[in-house]
């Protein structure tokens, strides 16, 4: 039989109902494997094994109360809980004890999910990294910011994960993880509670190890059900590749994966197809970083101020940036942002997602970076729903992977057809060049 801590939130949640298995016999699993591989992952800030277990057992104690009933998530450390501390990645925050969860954190509860708690982010959800390791190798980086939510989740600790992405926080530990991953349209979860670094890029997000985990957990999130999936079996989805203008930037396994992507859908029946870019897109990277550089400056300027010894090189430079950015160069920003996103609707037409690289490659060796943001900073800045999925490996077997894009609003559609594509990859496996 399966250990309970390996299996999906939906199974969980139908085992549970069932009354196959109880919430606390899967709390003890999960924190039995928590146990085994903290010491050599490091996913946790603040763990309390005996208050998760008592809340497990509480709800063995009542009727199902939501979907999500008995299934353990793990929350990253940049979103507010009432029960335990929440520091931001920051050490002279590491005591600082919210009065309220986050709006997010409240939603999973809500549906009857448990808290077991909380995970390493970068400081401030920016670059500087925390001790978090790659469970697929442990002397490479998970990505960054939401490090620990994908090392834990990666590794069998928890079926869930709370992110956060505001230039490619959740896709891209997603990629160097081998997960699942959603950055719904911008504002299409509730950040109420959760640190803003860039309002306009800003995005709550989640980490799973299944499509279907991703739409369980958007249901709760959004307070929604999601539409009827479309009849794919009659009409299959139609796919294009988009390279974009950093397709030379990355690896030859990025493109490779990428390209076997595409095959992999056609042989599924897909239609596929290939989209170029616009020539605005290829002004999209800076008119990001420009954007965030501007409102980290206005957001997190107190701790700029206040402790100037203890913030990291990384984001001091980010605020001293920010500093720089006149108001006409932000707005400009902007209107690219804009501009693109127009073109884009246009040329996508009746196309149900985009598939573009997901990060350069696999996760790169060491802990002292997250590794490269640069696939999908023009996305996040655009507000675009994304779904990232794992397909493949590279020669020395680290996950690889690609994201699904989709229009702004377009989230239900998306995972319906990022599920799609999911049982396609599971249908035609990836085959590593010789």
């Amino acid at each position: 039989m399966t250990a309970l801590n390996k299996l999906s939130a939906t199974k969980i949640a139908e085992l549970i109902r069932e009354g196959l298995t109880k919430p606390s016999e899967v709390m003890a699993s999960h924190l039995d494997r928590i146990a085994t591989r903290e010491t050599q992952v490091g996913a946790f800030h603040y763990l309390d094994k005996d208050a998760a277990l008592a809340l497990a057992e509480h709800a063995d104690s009542i009727a199902p109360k939501g979907p999500l009933h008995g299934v353990p998530f793990v929350i990253k450390d940049i979103i507010d809980t009432n029960d335990m501390p929440t520091g931001w990645g920051f050490a002279p925050y590491d005591t600082r004890h919210p009065e309220k969860n986050a709006a997010c954190v409240d939603a999973l509860i809500a549906a009857g999910a448990i808290p077991i708690g909380k995970t390493v982010t970068t400081e401030f959800a920016y670059f500087h990294p925390g001790k978090t390791a790659n469970p697929h190798a442990l002397t490479h980086t998970p990505g960054g910011s939401s490090s620990g939510s994908a090392a834990a989740v990666a590794d069998h600790m928890a079926p869930l994960g709370l992110g956060s992405q505001t230039a490619a926080s959740l896709i891209r530990p997603a990629a160097f993880c081998g997960l699942a991953a959603f950055r719904p349209t911008t504002g299409g979860f509730p950040l109420e509670g959760v640190m803003c670094l860039s309002p306009s890029l800003d995005t709550l997000g989640v980490l799973a190890r299944s499509v279907m985990d991703l739409m369980l957990a958007t249901e709760a999130l959004s307070g929604q059900s999601l539409p009827p999936a479309p009849a794919f079996e009659d009409t299959p989805p139609r796919i294009s590749l988009m390279r974009g203008p950093h397709w030379q930037d990355g690896g030859l396994e990025m493109r490779d994966v990428c390209s076997k992507a595409m095959t992999a859908l056609a042989a599924q029946g897909a239609e596929t197809g290939e989209i170029a870019h616009p020539e605005v897109f290829a002004a999209l990277t800076d008119a990001q970083i420009t954007v965030m550089e501007y409102e980290a400056a206005q957001s997190r300027m107190a701790e700029f101020d206040l402790y100037p010894e203890q913030i990291s090189s990384q984001f001091a430079d980010l605020i001293r940036a920010g500093q720089q950015v006149d108001a006409r160069s932000y707005e400009l920003a902007l209107q690219t942002r804009d501009r693109a996103n127009v073109l884009l609707d246009a040329l996508m037409g009746d196309v149900d997602a985009l598939l573009v690289p997901s990060a350069p490659g696999g996760a790169p060796q060491g802990l002292n970076a997250t590794g490269d943001p640069l696939y999908s900073r023009m996305w996040n800045l655009l507000q675009l729903p994304a779904v990232a999925l794992p397909y493949g490996k590279t020669r020395d077997g680290l996950p690889l992977g690609i994201q699904l894009i989709a229009r702004r609003g377009d989230d239900a559609h998306l995972l319906t057809t990022a599920k799609w594509v999911e049982q396609a990859f599971e249908a035609h496996p990836f085959q590593t060049t010789a």
